[in-house]
């Protein structure tokens, strides 16, 4: 009686799991979990029944609990070939792959001719990027069962991982063939595309999956082909698309920020690289692309922190280690770039942008042939690299090898037409040259130099540029300063001229420099720039002025002095000065320390000190002087300095006109002592800026101005000398009778 019960209690419970396995087939998984649980509170060791509670709750997302009933299911019936099959699932979606892989060798060992076994092994290996692996089992499963489509279409993803995207596309075509509206394919498709660089049919594509469901990724993947084909504006439309889809796509708001940065937008570009980051904080690109956008309006430190957390993230990523290094380089720390670039080289090959960027910073270190080698080795990888070109050409120029350096900016402009740095360089060379013809021409370039910030000082007016040509008789102008304020003394000459034109002169320049330029003459009103300005017919910036009048060597409007200081302020000084007992000269050894050339031309007042044993009363006319420079200088009583009590350029020049000569380094204070009239003594680097010409010991712009030139880079102390050989004849002439 007792074996007759227990035979009949367990056909009742096999009857009541098939209830639950058929409740479970229709989807009615809270009364199958329900048949379950009866089943094993009857008999906790049914691992029929555990095995399907494992499978519900993998179903309802519970997999570590689906594990444990799966493992106990097998404890019991260790050849039940399903549940191995199960388990492994489950730990693929637990991302412990390797386990998985065990569990379907077991099932595979066991029942080779389950459903789905060879697919689901197939995903694992391709997620471990065993590429190769998952290959073959996806064809496994395909000779098992030809017409399933997500089978052709993982396959196609596995073979563009391959590099093998012929084969790829034909593997998402048959998925296409077989559901042509499965939109994986297309979009996968577009992929493929976009990889072989076949950026409009890779839009096809993508249009295509759009056409069937407005899917945030295809979105994002339109968006990032129009990227590819510089069509910004309508990436960032999908890019938005996507986000409205899915407000929390990461990589949507990462590639619009790119796309808006593109466009010169870099508020919003920081804005979205930062939502970037609040969404997925372990996202090491977007913490990449928020450093780009800082490094880009100046917030270096900021950047640098940035790109070490995205390396921080991805230790392997050699572009964040090279932006690293780009931004050591711009915080001075060249050896800490240099460290950076060789560890993004060690890491990505051969990257030209890398050797760029270290040849960049071998140039800053003086180490001229090794920034010549790297910039050519980035050529050897990129033949058709025009940056590099450009950099080169800087070297060479650098290193007085101009026809090498214009042989390089002639090569960068025959690759890239509207490279507006070559052509601004090579400007540069031609004034140099006295070419001035040419030079004025390609000088006009600087508005669209973004990499020099030259583009930013351009204005937009309504009122057109002055060229030279327009008749200017009863007109009002508006002339405006531009780049630094030595540019600005310099150019503001050309009022008198334009004024004899017949135009009413309105200059604009920066505040420090308002009431001297009211002694400019031909210029009707002087307003400080930010402020509003007056009605104007035409306008024009101050360099620009010498291609209007086409200005040559034989043409400069070289006045004797053209600029004056305040009667009122030079007597002030005169007698702050006091009585004068030996020749006066104004010392100035170093500029603004922001200037990109400033460790060429600037010097230490330490070098500058042996000047001082000439018998002369010697005033510093800087104002502003470097902490080291202020602790040489307290060892010189006897030099006079005010810094304290100088305002703006008006004060300068008060104090200037109180001199008998200037000697200064390449800064503002040349140009004013200059425009002043003063005998004015520049000290210039090896490789000096253009307005000073090539070889020349006077100026064609100044005839007070004697110019001193290093021979060879870095190389003061024969300047030095010299300046002190002449300055003793210089008193001995104003001592003789």
């Amino acid at each position: 009686m007792t074996m007759a019960h227990e035979g009949g209690d367990a056909v009742a419970l096999e009857q009541m799991f098939a209830r639950g396995v058929t409740l479970h087939r229709q989807n009615q998984l809270s009364d199958a979990m329900a048949v379950y649980e009866q089943v094993l509170r009857a008999m906790p060791s049914h691992a029929g029944a555990l095995h399907h509670v494992g499978i519900i709750s993998f179903q309802t997302g519970n997999h570590n609990i689906a594990a444990g009933f799966i493992r106990s299911a097998l404890a019991l019936a260790p050849s039940l070939a399903p549940a191995h099959l199960d388990l492994g699932n489950t730990y693929k979606e637990l991302g412990r792959f390797a386990e998985a892989l065990d569990c379907y060798e077991q099932a595979g060992r066991l029942d080779p001719s389950l459903p789905d076994l060879h697919y689901n092994r197939a995903t694992t290996l391709q997620a471990m990027k065993r590429h190769e692996e998952a290959l073959r089992s996806y064809d496994i499963a395909l000779a098992a069962n030809p017409e399933d489509i997500e089978c052709h279409n993982n396959r196609g993803v596995v073979l563009k991982e391959l590099g093998r995207f012929d084969d790829a596309l034909a593997s998402y075509n048959r998925a296409i063939a077989l559901d042509p509206r499965y939109v994986d394919a297309h979009n996968n498709s577009g992929n493929v595309h976009k990889e072989m660089g076949q950026f409009d049919v890779a839009l096809q594509c993508y249009d295509q999956a759009l056409q069937l469901s407005h899917s945030a990724e295809a979105h994002f993947n339109r968006g990032t082909a129009l990227q590819a084909l510089d069509q910004s504006d309508s990436a960032i439309e999908s890019y938005t698309q996507a986000i409205k889809l899915n407000p929390a796509f990461a990589k949507a708001y990462n590639n619009r920020a790119t796309a808006l940065y593109t466009l010169d937008r870099p508020a919003e570009a920081l804005r979205d690289s930062e939502i970037a980051v609040s969404l997925s904080p372990g996202y090491a690109e977007a913490h990449k692309t928020r450093g780009i956008v800082l490094f880009g309006i100046k917030r270096v430190h900021e950047a640098l922190d940035s790109f070490k957390e995205a390396i921080r993230l991805d230790p392997q990523d050699p572009e964040a280690h090279d932006k690293c290094g780009v931004a050591y380089r711009d915080l001075k720390q060249p050896h800490e770039a240099m460290a950076c670039h060789d560890r993004a080289l060690a890491l990505g090959g051969e990257r030209p942008g890398t050797y760029l960027n270290r040849g960049n910073v071998l140039r800053d270190l003086g180490e001229m042939d090794a920034a010549i080698t790297a910039y050519e080795h980035a050529l050897e990888i990129s033949p058709g690299y025009a940056d590099a070109y450009v950099n080169l050409g800087t070297i060479y120029d650098a290193l007085g090898r101009r026809a090498d350096a214009r042989a390089s900016y002639d090569r960068a402009i025959a690759l890239k037409p509207e490279f507006a740095l070559a052509h601004w360089n090579r400007s540069l060379l031609d004034l140099q040259e006295g070419n001035f013809a040419d030079g004025w021409l390609g000088y006009e370039w600087r508005w669209k130099t973004a990499s020099q910030g030259l583009a930013r000082e351009r204005r937009e007016f309504t009122e057109p540029l002055w060229r030279g040509h327009q008749d200017l008789d009863g007109k009002t102008i508006l002339l405006y300063g531009e780049q630094g304020l030595g540019d600005t003394l310099q150019f503001c000459r050309y009022a008198q001229l334009v004024a004899a034109r017949g135009a009413e002169v309105i200059l604009e320049v920066p505040g420090t420099l308002c009431d001297l330029m009211r002694s400019q003459p031909g210029v009707h009103q002087v307003v400080a720039r930010g402020t509003r300005l007056p009605p104007f017919d035409f306008q024009c910036p101050l360099l620009s002025l010498p291609l209007a009048f086409g200005t040559g060597l034989d043409s400069i409007p070289a006045f004797p002095r053209y600029l004056a200081a305040d009667p009122d302020k030079s007597a002030q000084w005169a007698r702050r000065l006091g009585q004068k007992s030996k020749l006066r000269v104004g010392i100035v050894w170093s500029g603004n320390p922001v200037h990109l050339n400033d460790h060429n031309r600037s010097i230490d007042f330490a070098k500058f000190a042996p000047l001082l044993a000439a018998d002369v009363q010697f005033v510093v006319l800087q104002k502003e002087i470097r902490p080291i420079d202020r602790v040489a200088l307290e060892a010189h009583p006897d030099v006079l300095q005010f810094s304290g009590e100088i305002g703006d350029f008006s004060d300068t020049a008060a104090l200037c006109d109180a001199l008998d000569l200037v000697v200064t380094v390449d800064t503002s204070a040349a140009h004013l002592a200059a425009a002043l009239g003063k005998p004015t003594w520049v000290l210039l680097p090896l490789n000096s800026d253009w307005r000073w010409l090539r070889e020349r010991s006077d100026s064609p712009w100044y005839p007070s101005v004697r110019l001193y030139r290093q021979p060879a880079s870095g190389e003061w102390e024969p300047v030095l000398e010299g300046i002190a050989a002449d300055l003793a004849q210089f008193i001995a002439g104003a001592a003789a009778p």
